[in-house]
């Protein structure tokens, strides 16, 4: 990949119940609480701090993966995002 390129972590709301393990294991604190509603009708957790991940500027070599391997419900994932789009 390219250098314009930074991995953006996305939480897929239409699966995301609210349990916020994510919230409490990531040891960077990029997640927080969510504060709106979901589709399903649950609190959704909200990447709050994208920019303290330690996979923000690896271009898909990622090196910590805890919110993604301990979501029970395999709401989180990468995303491969152009930096000109990424708002910290």
């Amino acid at each position: 990949m390219s250098d314009e390129i930074r991995m953006r972590t996305v939480i897929d709301r239409k699966f995301c119940k609210g349990c916020n393990i994510c919230v409490y294991i990531c040891p960077r604190k990029c997640y927080s609480k969510g504060t709106g509603i979901s589709e399903m009708g649950y609190y959704a957790a909200v990447v709050s701090e994208p920019e303290k991940c330690f996979n923000w500027e690896r271009e898909e070599k990622l090196i910590c993966e805890l919110c993604v391997m301990s979501c029970p419900d395999q709401a989180i994932s990468w995303k491969p995002t152009p930096k000109k789009e990424v708002k910290p």
